[in-house]
């Protein structure tokens, strides 16, 4: 049984006081994970990467490296954690609320604007692709999170979630949630806490935007990475040229047969996988995207 199931036994706390609690918890992460500065000479990049790799399973450090890669090489700072303080995947909420606390204590003009957080089960297959082309246009500044759903719903594994008050707010609902709702049964933890919200909250949900889940959170194709998979939805599989490949749900016994293939795709740097930003479809899929979202008299001046 969980530390979240024993504390759901006792009497729920107010919820001021679980907030307070929390974040006084997360000012303590602020020392357990290292911070990877890459791109110094750079212009200053309004993205930042976030990560938590841990567990001493080798195939991770693979798929580190190939986020450490986009990294370098389009400038981005990266936060590795690397020390677990919560049970699971409650991690994620807690690291990420971490970053979020540095990034709002410094100057406007020098804090990151978004948070992209991706899965240690990720593998950056083209770190050509720009994080920025995801993201919501100027014209849209209440679009907070940006989330994908799959055959299940929701799925959290990859998302950029804005340097934002708003975040500090969900970031610190979703943490509380089994504490604050101890009845309530959570089949995938952090997942279920944060879909809850954002169906239970209009606060929380009407600054969420869902975006096809190819663009930055997609899945395997065949086995060997070679040839779209006929059993899977084509929308949902990664294709040359795409960010990157999310495997949820893979067991740690088959972490390196099922991401091996990939990981040797990557690793060898495959012209085909690598194609620049000009040579695929995200620069016309997202401007069409956002166009629709964009208020009457933006996209008249446009």
């Amino acid at each position: 049984m969980n530390s979240y199931n024993r504390l759901g036994q006792r009497p729920k706390l107010k919820s001021a006081l679980n907030v307070a609690l929390i974040l006084l918890g997360i000012f303590g992460l602020f020392r357990l994970f290292h911070s990877y500065r890459f791109g110094a000479q750079q212009p200053q990049r309004k993205v930042g990467k976030v990560m938590a790799v841990y567990g001493n399973h080798p195939v991770y450090e693979r798929t580190l490296a190939t986020h450490e890669e986009q990294s370098r090489r389009l400038g981005y700072p990266l936060f590795v954690f690397r020390n677990p303080v919560l049970d699971g995947y409650w991690n994620k909420l807690a690291v990420l609320l971490s970053v979020m606390l540095q990034e709002l204590e410094k100057p406007a003009d020098q804090r990151l604007e978004w948070l992209f957080w991706s899965d240690a089960d990720t593998i950056v297959m083209n770190p050509n692709i720009p994080l920025e082309i995801f993201l919501p246009p100027p014209e849209l500044p209440d679009v907070h999170l940006l989330l994908s759903k799959d055959w299940n719903g929701m799925n959290n594994g990859v998302f950029p979630i804005r340097v934002h008050p708003w975040s500090i707010h969900f970031l610190t609902a979703a943490l509380s949630y089994p504490i604050v709702h101890p009845d309530v049964h959570l089949y995938w933890p952090d997942q279920s806490a944060m879909s809850n919200l954002i169906k239970d909250n209009e606060y929380f949900a009407r600054s969420i935007v869902y975006c096809p889940l190819r663009w930055f959170n997609a899945y395997m194709r065949s086995p060997d990475g070679e040839s779209p998979n006929p059993d899977s939805p084509e929308m949902y599989q990664v294709h040359p040229g795409d960010l990157l490949v999310h495997f949820p749900g893979t067991p740690a016994d088959h972490l390196e047969t099922t991401l091996g293939p990939y990981l040797g795709i990557a690793e060898a740097r495959r012209a085909e996988w690598r194609a620049p930003l000009g040579r695929t479809e995200y620069v016309k899929e997202t401007e069409a995207f956002w166009r629709k979202r964009l208020p009457p008299a933006a996209v008249q001046d446009v």
